[in-house]
């Protein structure tokens, strides 16, 4: 593993402007750099043919520019989504997903190595934690995918890990996604989801660059959360939900709630109408994501009645909803299937 370079991807434009500087050269080649690495996104100094050969040279004697490496590359039967088992230099493997609809690409990315968090409905948990990713790391996701598909449009932090327990890395990739000069995307293209932590909610909220904040729910009992997502014993719900609520009053942004519906678990009429009733007080979305299995966890799938009448008692009190539709389960793809590289059965 190459310590003594820093990876491109995690130099700021003003730090690359700082080193062109003390360089002497002209101001015009750090717009040259950040086209070559960022929009055309090579992963060779040797690649940027516009600058002059000594410049590569010294490029490549400061800086790294390598991507992780892929695994293996998974496509689903029905095309719409993909999944990329990326190699770290350390030899830590993570997962990432990209999803089609209807030409327009969405990129789920991974902000750790495992997750600390252990929800017992999820894979991911499920193994354990084994670190933070850089922000060379986290963006090197991006590239991999964007060369893959061809397209760079929407990235959700959705994948492996919390992304509220990585803000030292999270913070400074969400800015470089959303700057002109290096992905361009903005901030309405940017998705942050977290299982609640309050303090990274109120930091993200602080931050320039305010993404979407989609809240991993799944249950709107204290009690019931706690079994299903230990963190909720360190973070009470009314402590989350009252983070949520600064969110959405500072950053303008409508929050995204997320349930993952276990069936016979919390899929009762009583617990859709405290989902809605937390809904509406947030003024927020409700996202119904069925339960995807999972090797080792103890629950099933919702059947479809218990899915639609959930729903329905959202509809009837207001709220908007949407059902996640299951894409990429023959490929261990969709929610709460990642494990880095560990099949499902």
């Amino acid at each position: 593993m190459d310590t003594e370079r820093r990876h491109i991807l995690d130099v700021t434009p003003d730090e690359l402007a700082e080193w062109l500087a003390a360089g002497e050269q002209p101001r015009y080649r750090l717009a040259q750099i950040l086209e070559w690495a960022y929009g055309r996104r090579v992963d060779s100094f040797d690649a940027m043919s516009n600058l002059p050969a000594d410049l590569r040279e010294r490029l490549a004697e400061s800086f790294r520019i390598e991507g992780p490496s892929e695994v293996e590359r998974l496509t689903s039967e029905d095309g719409a989504t993909g999944k990329l088992l990326l190699e770290l230099d350390d030899g830590e493997r993570i997962e990432c997903v990209w999803m089609n609809d209807d030409g327009r690409h969405t990129f789920c990315i991974s902000s750790q190595a495992g997750c600390p968090l252990g929800c017992v409905f999820c894979a991911t948990g499920a193994g354990g934690f084994r670190r933070n990713l850089t922000v060379a790391e986290i963006l090197g996701q991006v590239m991999a995918l964007a060369r893959a598909t061809g397209e760079l449009r929407n990235i959700v932090f959705m994948g492996m890990g919390e992304p509220l327990l990585n803000l030292a890395a999270v913070i400074p990739s969400l800015e470089a996604l959303a700057d002109e000069r290096r992905f361009g995307l903005g901030a309405r293209r940017l998705t942050v989801s977290t299982a609640g932590i309050p303090v990274g909610i109120h930091a993200l909220a602080a931050f320039g660059v305010r993404p979407n904040l989609a809240l991993s729910l799944n249950s709107p009992f204290d009690e019931q959360r706690r079994e299903l997502m230990p963190v909720g014993a360190t973070h009470p719900l009314a402590e989350v939900l009252d983070a949520c609520g600064n969110y959405a009053r500072v950053t303008g942004r409508r929050i995204l709630i997320e349930c993952v519906l276990l069936g016979g678990v919390n899929t009762s009429a009583e617990a859709a109408e405290a989902v809605a009733g937390i809904a509406r007080d947030l003024k927020a979305l409700v996202n119904l994501i069925p339960f995807n299995r999972v090797e080792g966890a103890a629950f099933r799938e919702p059947t479809r009645d218990e899915t639609a009448e959930f729903k329905a008692v959202l509809e009837a009190k207001g709220v908007g909803v949407t059902e996640r539709y299951r894409r990429g389960r023959d490929i261990a793809a969709a929610c709460g299937q990642l494990r880095g590289g560990h099949r499902n059965g």
